[in-house]
């Protein structure tokens, strides 16, 4: 694992035919107390030689592999994070081969924390070679011995960054003279940590961000609209985190910079595997450094190291409740406070009471014989459970109990079914549309924001969702008044204030302006409906092993450790506008009340066609009385 070990080039100990001596032992205790490496690899081109400083460096608990450089042995093999030790590794630059093994160790970016080089320069022969190295830079582990006389000298090297043309810095460490004396000028460690080469002194380094605006090219142009705290249209919140993070790094390490700012995240060209975008420029090392931040995906892995997460995208769907919407108000509708099953057993219920009451006033008037005509049990029975009086008054016991027992079983239910509309009124029960799958269903227009992911989502995620809400909502033609399919913060929330419009954007960036436009009620209303884009954090990156990569990552999580980071997180991600009502009274619509109305529409057709049937009777009546007389 790359993480927890070193592959360290350290010294090679023979010099020019003779076996170590004396002075050797000096600088490789020096080296070894300071390293303590447990392998080590031995590049020479001397293999004999080599073979005699085994025995010193096996006084330091150190196993050795010694690679002749004039062989056909694959480098590739050597220089491998599967050594599971603290290694070290030996490269002699009287070698001819020497360079090869330095040009490779450049090209594959092993000059950083991870792998820590020393070279031996017996004849002065590794400043030619260090100087044609593209790779160098502050993360670069490098001790460089030479010898002048009979003295030697250790050194440690690095560059603020070969490739941006900064200049080679040695850093003399020790020295060690012919009569055994030494002078420790320094240690290792506290020369290849970040005080020691934090200052840049201005070096020029490239970064990469996104602004979906024309014409955006300029530093200063780019810097101001990154620098606001307020929504710019075209610039995702989390961009103006990250810049803000790498505002961090460029004060902490002195450099400058040239923005490049693409208009995207990410896309393809053509048929092709070129990547576009912001990903794209970080991928190819066009950009020493990001100012935007990257999603979690596993083919992006192998081109990127993740300097920070701190950001979680949170992008949905903001659209307010109304009745335009095509919502299910069940609380307000006539028969929902009772289940349907209810309803009918209280109907039969109804009716196996009017049947019991005729019977006990059948029995009641053999005795009595006076009976209560056989109409007016049912119209008491209905009068009973609408609480209202009785004419005639039952006679006997058994048909008061009957009457003040229906009053008793009305007056519950008229209770429960009372409470159960006041509370559905008066409570926030009513949810609206909570998936995607429910707002594609739903009446809401739905609006994205101007930005480039979501025209990225469309063209190039398949899955049957996005097709069903590329066909339902976004496809569909839109009336000159109505809101665009892109549009821009401002333009959209009057339209989700009005009703009607589902507007997808990150949720941050609406809630500031939430505040302004929309009253306590209003903000009451707004529903927020999460899943078309994945809620995940972001990635802060840059190239993979790049000579910035450890250093960078040093400063991101000494920033968490001090609260900077969750300071810079409090001021960009603003909290939704608190709901200070108590309630609010959601009207019922139509769909509620229909079931009331088709109720008493029922109830005036019966009448108008029992009215006509009593009219036609009572005339036939009459003209059969006419006919008999």
């Amino acid at each position: 694992m790359k993480a927890y070990f070193f592959i360290i080039a350290l010294i090679f100990m023979p010099l020019s035919g003779t076996v170590i001596n004396h002075h050797d032992n000096h600088v490789s205790s020096y080296i070894f107390g300071m390293i303590k490496a447990v392998h080590t690899l031995v590049f020479t081109c001397t293999y004999k030689e080599a073979a005699k400083g085994i025995k010193q460096l096996s006084s330091f608990n150190t196993f050795m592999k010694i690679v002749n450089l004039k062989s056909s042995k694959c480098m590739e093999a050597l220089f491998t994070p599967k050594v599971h030790a603290k290694t070290s590794i030996f490269i002699d630059c009287r070698c001819i081969e020497a360079g090869d093994v330095l040009h490779k160790g450049s090209n594959g970016m092993f000059f950083n924390k991870t792998y820590q080089w020393m070279l031996w320069d017996a004849a002065n022969k590794c400043l030619p070679l260090l100087y044609k190295l593209k790779n160098i830079g502050p993360n670069a582990q490098l001790i460089k011995v030479h010898r002048q006389n009979s003295t030697f000298v250790v050194s440690d090297c690095h560059s603020k960054g070969r490739h941006l043309n900064a200049a080679l810095e040695f850093i003399q460490l020790a020295n060690f003279f012919s009569n055994g004396s030494s002078t420790i000028l320094d240690y290792i460690d506290r020369t290849q940590n970040i005080y020691c080469r934090d200052n840049f002194n201005g070096l020029l380094l490239k970064a990469a961000t996104v602004i979906d605006q024309d014409n955006i090219t300029s530093n200063i142009e780019i810097e101001d609209i990154l620098s606001r705290s307020h929504k710019e249209s075209g610039v995702a919140a989390f961009a103006k985190y990250h810049y803000a993070l790498f505002c961090i790094l460029r004060e902490r390490f002195n450099f400058t910079v040239k923005f490049r700012n693409a208009r995207g995240w990410a896309g393809k060209l053509g048929n092709s595997s070129l990547r576009l975008g912001y990903i794209g420029i970080m991928q190819r090392n066009e950009a020493d450094v990001g100012a935007s931040a990257s999603y979690n995906r596993i083919n992006r892995f192998d081109f990127f190291d993740i300097l920070h997460q701190g950001w979680k995208l949170e992008t949905a769907f903001i659209y307010r409740l109304t009745p335009n919407i095509g919502y299910k108000n069940l609380k307000g509708d006539f028969f929902a406070p009772f289940h349907i099953y209810v309803w009918f057993i209280m109907g039969g219920i109804c009716l196996l009471l009017t049947v019991v009451w005729m019977c006990i006033e059948y029995m009641v008037s053999k005795k009595t014989d006076q009976f209560t005509a056989v109409n007016v049990i049912p119209v008491n029975v209905v009068g009973a459970i609408c609480q209202q009086g009785m004419d005639p008054s039952p006679m006997g016991i058994s048909s008061r109990i009957i009457s003040l027992t229906t009053f008793v079983f009305s007056l519950i239910f008229y209770n429960y079914y009372t409470s159960s509309v006041v509370g559905g009124l008066l409570g926030n029960t009513v949810e609206g549309p909570s998936t995607i799958d429910a707002i594609i269903s739903s009446e809401l227009k739905v609006s994205f924001e101007d930005i480039g992911y979501y025209k990225i989502l469309f063209q190039y995620n398949k899955t049957p969702r996005i097709r069903k809400l590329l066909e339902k909502k976004v496809l569909p033609h839109r009336g000159p008044k109505d809101l665009p399919v892109y549009t821009h913060l401002e333009d959209a929330l009057p339209y989700v204030k009005k009703g009607g419009h589902a507007f997808h954007c990150e949720v941050v960036d609406a809630y500031p302006e939430i505040a302004k436009q929309f009253d306590v009620s209003e903000i009451c209303d707004l529903r927020v409906v999460f899943g078309l884009l994945e809620s995940e954090l972001l990635n802060f990156v840059i190239h993979k092993n790049s000579p910035f990569t450890e250093i960078f990552r040093i400063v991101m999580r000494r920033a968490v450790e001090t609260g900077l980071d969750k300071r810079i997180l409090k001021q960009r991600q603003p909290e939704k506008p608190p709901c200070s009502n108590l309630y609010t009274v959601y009207p019922v619509d139509l769909t509620g009340t229909f079931s009331a109305f088709i109720f008493l529409a029922g109830a005036i057709v019966s009448s108008l066609v029992l009215c006509c049937i009593e009219g036609l009777f009572k005339v036939q009546v009459q003209v059969f009385k006419c006919q008999l007389q």
